[in-house]
């Protein structure tokens, strides 16, 4: 079962009529005091690697005589790095669809004798977007790395700020990798070892990266994902939440939709493999491909023999090829089917999660992972569009 409804979120919403967007920056709320309204939002929220990013255009504080903005009464809303909240939905409801910072502000005065109003674009980035500049080479205190991935991002300021109400600004969903032993482990410190009083020191290491390339780099070492999606940044085994976001049909508000299915670069197997030579001996695991590639037998045979071979140098065991020949054949397997559709806006749609299309037909019928979200919004209308990746032919 689908954890929303489509019927319920119609009613919820009064019909989606008379789209709503509320803002607030650095606890404070964009309302009709503070000079400035919202005219226009542009979310693009992705379950990738890559930060979402949401443009909010803003509209007063201009004084049509002088031709100037009265920067003096909306300057405490406009700072660079300023946290940002948005939400949208309708005149009766709306959600929490964005959090971040405010990375960039443009100002836009147009043609005197233009239909455009001046406006105000705010531009913002979230949490991810800070990992990204700085560099470091050091030995972290964690031996496993989801520890030092949590370690890493609680030593940045902005993602441990407290928010106006004195709740974390950003709250961190972390899986356990599979190096480290269940039950928990030492987070922390150098781990003994070795006959003679001899110790070995396991703590993870960060050579010449920044605090994002480490992240996406331990996210791709064990086939994990690394969005966020709101108040919440994870740090989680990918596709492993399998139960529908929600279920969604012709008849839902949907706008135009293309589904495709695609063999190219498809293969039966990946291998991954290493020769460890201090001591002259192959390391490597492989991963079988379980795609359903047709609803016939003709692709089938021509993919049976496809296999991708990929030398990892920084693989040190069976153990760690399994998670990157997992990581890869995962990859591969998820090329198989597309969607790109548009449907009327609904801010529950996320990305990170899948998705059911029903009542299209065979092989339109499937469960796709939704991997970005575009909300679009103005006074007058509101659209959600997404795009998500499926490894099997839909059913009837």
């Amino acid at each position: 079962m689908a954890d929303y409804e489509f019927k319920d979120l119609k009613d919820t919403y009064d019909g989606f009529r008379e789209p709503k967007a509320s803002v607030i920056i650095d606890g404070k709320e964009l309302d009709e005091e503070s000079g400035l309204m919202v005219t226009e939002v542009e979310a693009e929220l992705s379950s990738g690697y890559e930060a979402s990013m949401t443009t909010v255009v803003l509209v007063g504080s201009f004084d049509p005589n002088t031709r100037s903005f009265d920067i003096k009464k909306t300057k405490q809303f406009l700072f660079m790095g300023s946290s940002i909240i948005v939400y949208l939905g309708y005149s009766g409801q709306v959600r929490e669809i964005f959090r971040g910072f405010i990375a960039r502000v443009h100002f836009r005065i147009p043609e005197i004798l233009s239909s455009e109003l001046p406006s105000i674009e705010l531009t913002c980035m979230d949490v991810k977007g800070l990992l990204m500049a700085n560099r470091h080479s050091k030995k972290l205190k964690s031996q496993y790395f989801s520890d030092a991935v949590k370690e890493v991002l609680e030593e940045n300021a902005f993602i441990m700020q407290k928010d106006s109400t004195g709740q974390n600004f950003t709250e961190l969903s972390i899986s356990n990798t599979p190096d480290k032993p269940q039950g928990g482990g030492d987070a922390g410190g150098a781990g003994g070892g070795g006959g003679g009083g001899a110790t070995t020191d396991r703590r993870v290491e960060m050579v010449e990266e920044s605090d994002y390339d480490f992240i996406v780099k331990a996210a791709k070492r064990y086939n994990f994902e690394f969005f966020t999606v709101g108040n919440t940044l994870y740090f989680i085994e990918a596709k492993k939440n399998t139960t529908p976001l929600i279920e969604l049909s012709p008849r839902m508000g949907m706008r135009d939709i293309d589904v495709g299915y695609d063999m190219t670069g498809l293969v039966k197997q990946v291998v991954v493999r290493n020769i460890d030579m201090a001591q002259g001996k192959y390391i490597g695991d492989k991963k079988q491909s379980k795609t359903k590639i047709s609803m016939g037998n003709k692709a089938k045979s021509l993919v049976e023999k496809q296999s991708l071979v990929y030398i990892d140098p920084t693989t040190d065991s069976k153990e760690e090829a399994g998670y990157r020949a997992q990581y890869l054949m995962d990859s591969i397997d998820y090329r198989l089917g597309s969607v790109d559709a548009q449907f009327v806006g609904i801010p529950e749609l996320i990305p990170g999660r899948f998705i059911t299309l029903k009542e299209f037909g065979q092989p339109l019928n499937n469960d796709f992972y939704v991997t970005t979200v575009r909300h679009s919004m103005t006074r007058e209308s509101f659209i959600t569009r997404f795009e998500g990746v499926a490894n099997n032919i839909g059913s009837s």
